[in-house]
């Protein structure tokens, strides 16, 4: 599998800002990770916000607390956070486009005096050892192309009994990506090297002196939302061609993005991934 960057990390996620707006309720839920579907949830923005309500709620998080939001996309983690619970929280991010925009969304939901966003890698934060309380992932840590180094960062700038709240895809065995087709199309075309099984995710915490306080399987929950992917890779797909016919010279990014969902689709069926949330705390 070809070795991602952070540069392509970063054009991916400024390519595919607009059509999360468009497709994936951007405006109302400020998130660009599955949704949960769980208690009743009637609508995807609910879905979205539901994960970040299920993930703060499995750490415990106070208004006292000083957050880290490791790969904080458009900002919806830190928002939800800082609106509902009342926490300050520091967002970092690749991209200085979605640095713009988590500003804009705080701003909007009257939380620029709790909420701080910058350009920042999380491998090499900068910040002084024992700085937060809390470390959130949302469906970040996928995005390290090593995961070692992203839990050792993190175990870093926790304070001792800190968190680190994680919520990801994670593979079913551990499988070459490249065996598997499907999961070569949904993980590279999301600008992912690789991901762990949970076993794997267990031993590297370990190996960090993380704790497993708290894990959930969300697996069957983010059905609708592997569903949603599924069709509006299908309009993406035609929309694609269509484009293309215009536009002979438009990126490999726009022309394969929606094989991103056809190969979540074809890998959730044949229980290649899995959705997991995690508590790890750091020792006392």
């Amino acid at each position: 599998m070809a070795t991602i960057t952070n540069q392509d990390i970063i054009n991916y996620y400024d390519l595919t800002e607009q059509h999360m707006r468009m497709f994936w309720k951007l405006d109302e839920s400020m998130g660009l990770h599955y949704g949960i579907w769980k208690g009743g949830t009637k609508n995807l923005a609910d879905a979205i916000v539901n994960n970040n309500r299920i993930l703060a709620e499995m750490g415990g998080i106070q208004k006292d607390d000083k957050v880290l939001d490791a790969g904080c996309g458009v900002g919806g983690g830190s928002i939800y956070i800082a609106k509902n619970i009342g926490a300050q929280c520091t967002g970092i991010t690749l991209s200085a486009k979605q640095v713009k925009s988590a500003n804009r969304y705080a701003e909007k939901n009257g939380v620029s005096d709790k909420v701080h966003f910058e350009v920042n890698n999380y491998f090499e934060t900068g910040y002084p050892d024992a700085s937060f309380d809390i470390a959130w992932a949302m469906e970040s840590m996928a995005t390290a192309p090593d995961k070692k180094r992203f839990l050792k960062e993190m175990y870093r700038v926790l304070k001792p009994g800190g968190k680190l709240l994680i919520a990801d895809i994670y593979k079913t065995s551990p499988y070459e990506v490249s065996e598997h087709p499907c999961m070569y199309d949904m993980l590279h075309h999301w600008a992912i090297s690789d991901i762990l099984t949970v076993d794997e995710n267990k031993e590297i915490a370990r190996q960090q002196n993380f704790e497993i306080a708290d894990h959930f399987e969300a697996t069957a929950h983010v059905k609708k939302s592997v569903n949603r992917i599924y069709w509006l890779s299908v309009l993406g797909m035609l929309g694609t061609k269509l484009y293309e016919l215009k536009n002979p010279k438009v990126s490999a990014s726009s022309k394969n993005h929606y094989k991103t969902g056809f190969g979540q689709y074809h890998g959730y069926k044949k229980r290649l991934w899995e959705y997991h949330l995690w508590v790890l705390k750091k020792p006392i």
